[in-house]
């Protein structure tokens, strides 16, 4: 078997504040999958290769054996995320003694980011953290206590998106409704108060066309509510808009059966998670279908539990598997490109990954919900 070719392009060692990291460049050349992995003792000493040096701190660069840019992925990894002190900075002793579970992500399981900070929502106990990079500071909207007349219990948060005007939208799939925060955690609206809604999950946000996007696994669409548009209240509470309806069209191409993800591209193309029929499904600007395309089959890396999905700057597809506890990315057409991470808690292992978000600086943020953290990486075109 002909085995793909390994070279330390560059490494140099770089101080932190709080320890050494080794940062390394290193291109891998892929190979064909089913070739690599039928040999099981060279498929595992490469992933742990892979997988050592992201622990480290490593850029992997993945690319064709002939070199062609194409094919090739750049991925750092940057920072953890649980509590205040993350923020700083931690080292392995941190690690074990900053686990208070008041102040400290237990099972995160979305997340996004924007210049400043990063919403995550973490589901038990039901609350949304808050990280603020400039500050170092960490709020966490839980309303533990018994929450004011103009406040709103969290049950189940699913999915985290902040909108142009700077509204925290989360939705709660237990209570069937989207609300809607000022950063401060204060209670601005409602989206399902009337029945719109039956399990919203995923959450998207197009800026350009202010839309905000709902995922709703119980109806198995996808909803479209308008966010510049006249915001109806009652009581103060209430949030109106809605555009239309993605999906349950009776056409078996194009319909989901559980969107329990979505993602937009730099241009605004809708990319549907069906997380019950393991299919990506492309919708256009205008919410014309596109094209769908499986995450199963025989082929060994294929998801077996596809649970969160994002775009890069490239229109990469990321798509999170919790079962097998790596991250999967396909380009347009559906072929899997890469493989990465594996079961593990260092950086770059992941036990049960489940929201993934790219920033416009393609920084990869991702869920790793039993770990109890958000890993960041950095993709470079």
């Amino acid at each position: 078997m002909r085995i793909a070719k390994e070279k330390v392009l560059n490494c140099a060692n770089y101080a932190t504040q709080n320890n050494a990291t080794v940062f390394c460049d290193i291109l891998v050349s892929t190979m064909q999958r089913k070739n690599l992995l039928k040999n099981s003792i060279v498929s595992a000493m490469l992933m742990a290769a892979l997988c050592g040096m992201l622990a480290s701190g490593c850029s992997v660069i993945l690319g064709k054996e002939d070199g062609s840019p194409q094919q090739e992925i750049s991925l750092r990894f940057l920072e953890n995320l649980r509590n205040e002190a993350s923020l700083r900075g931690e080292g392995m002793k941190d690690l074990a003694l900053n686990t208070d579970r008041a102040t400290t992500l237990q099972q995160p399981n979305s997340v996004f980011a924007d210049a400043f900070r990063v919403y995550v929502t973490d589901t038990t106990p039901a609350r949304v953290f808050i990280f603020d990079r400039g500050e170092r500071s960490v709020t966490i909207l839980d309303h533990a206590s018994p929450p004011a007349e103009d406040e709103v219990s969290l049950i189940a948060p699913k999915g985290v998106v902040v909108d142009a005007a700077g509204t925290l939208w989360v939705s709660d799939s237990q209570q069937g409704k989207v609300y809607g925060y000022t950063k401060n955690g204060k209670s601005l609206y409602v989206i399902g108060k009337f029945g719109e809604l039956a399990t919203p999950a995923g959450l998207a946000v197009d800026y350009f066309r202010s839309r905000l996007y709902v995922a709703d696994t119980g109806a198995q669409q996808v909803k479209v509510f308008n966010l510049t548009g006249e915001r109806l209240h009652e009581g103060g509470r209430a949030f109106g808009g809605r555009f239309f309806e993605i999906g349950a069209s009776g056409k078996s191409e194009e319909d989901f059966k559980f969107p329990g993800a979505i993602a937009l591209d730099r241009s605004g193309n809708l990319y549907v998670l069906d997380t019950i029929r393991k299919r990506v499904h492309l919708y256009d600007t205008d919410a014309n279908f596109v094209r769908a395309f499986s995450l199963s089959g025989d082929d060994p890396g294929v998801a077996v539990k596809p649970t969160g999905i994002a775009v890069d700057s490239n229109r990469h597809l990321y798509v999170t598997d919790s079962f097998s506890n790596n991250v999967l990315i396909f380009d347009q057409e559906g072929r899997l490109m890469l493989t990465w991470g594996m079961t593990g808690a260092l950086h770059g292992g992941f036990r049960s990954p489940a929201g993934i978000f790219i920033d416009d600086r393609d920084s990869i943020y991702i869920a790793d919900k039993a770990n109890g953290r958000v890993q960041v990486f950095q993709y470079s075109p």
